[in-house]
């Protein structure tokens, strides 16, 4: 399993069964596929300091520090920015006195 650390980590095997395994800050690393179950590793990539590089767009995605959104997520923003300026054109077409 290849990884993008941000900071210098340690893994340490779950079992205790085998070496643990030390990555480097700001660094891609094949690491035993092993690590994804390790505390760490479950810590680091919810902090968001460690990404998971197998695809290229996952490795752009690592060195940009940037995650492509999906069409799903996209929409939802569109959405939200136009209900947003709906509802501010809307404060802004009240008479004065109804806004206080």
């Amino acid at each position: 399993m290849r990884i993008y650390s941000r900071k210098a980590f340690q893994f340490d095997h779950p079992a205790g069964q085998e070496p643990a395994v030390v990555v480097r800050a700001a660094d891609f690393a094949e690491v035993p596929n092993w690590v994804k179950h390790s505390s760490m590793f479950k810590l680091a990539s919810q902090a968001g300091d460690v990404t998971v590089a197998e695809t290229k767009q996952a490795v752009k995605e690592a060195e940009t520090g940037t995650k492509a959104k999906t069409a799903a997520e996209r929409r939802a923003e569109e959405q939200a920015q136009k209900e947003a300026e709906a509802k501010a054109a809307a404060e802004a077409d009240q008479p004065q006195s109804e806004q206080q």
